[in-house]
């Protein structure tokens, strides 16, 4: 498919799980451990059609702790890509974070280490890009870079967290698909670029 060149706003980050895989407790070690999200995969092609570059930004601290190797979860990504792609979707950029919080890197959610590394290889406009995830830790990495915010529902966080007070997103949708259809209905002009963050409503008033 011909595709246009991507715009400086067509920029679109996203968690990895509860985003596009389902969570696991004890976290996704193995390709056979990995199971898709409904509508994940046309969210992400619908993305790419509309001309977004997707990046993933991905927590995975399994690695340091032991659980996995860094090979098996090149593996898992590798897997996981080659798909999306059999379903017309582009992923542009990844990073991973395999740091356990206790070591305190730059990188790790909510910090913006993986969003602002990709912003400077791939030259992102960040205060015109988004970042979807299902946790806060991924609406504070992506307000920390500048970024507008969607929390997706489909993972771990429902919507009377306590954290999402101090980083309520601007959008809230069901899943992926959601997200990405609300995306691609936006206005893309300039007066996209001048337009105020508001944030969504947390609860039912």
């Amino acid at each position: 498919m011909n595709q246009q060149p991507s715009r400086p706003w067509r920029n679109v980050f996203l968690d990895r799980d509860g985003v596009i895989n389902e969570n696991r407790v004890d976290h996704v070690k193995t390709w056979d451990e990995f199971r898709w999200l409904p509508g994940a995969l046309e969210g992400l092609r619908l993305l790419t059609e509309h001309g977004f570059r997707i990046f993933i930004v991905t927590n995975q601290a399994a690695v340091n702790r032991g659980l996995m190797t860094g090979t098996t979860l090149a593996e898992i990504h590798r897997r996981m890509i080659s798909i999306a792609a059999s379903h017309g979707a582009i992923i542009t950029g990844m990073r991973v974070c395999p740091h356990r919080p206790e070591e305190a890197c730059d990188c790790r959610k909510p910090r913006p280490g993986m969003l602002l590394d990709l912003a400077r290889e791939y030259q992102v406009d960040l205060s015109a890009a988004y970042m979807i995830g299902d946790a806060p830790s991924d609406i504070a990495a992506g307000q920390a870079a500048g970024c507008r915010t969607i929390l997706v529902l489909s993972g771990r966080t429902q919507l009377d967290h306590p954290e999402l007070r101090s980083h309520p997103p601007m959008h809230i949708a069901a899943n992926l698909l959601d997200a990405a259809r609300w995306l691609c209905a936006r206005p893309w002009h300039d007066r996209m670029l001048a337009e105020a963050r508001r944030p969504a409503p947390l609860l039912n008033e």
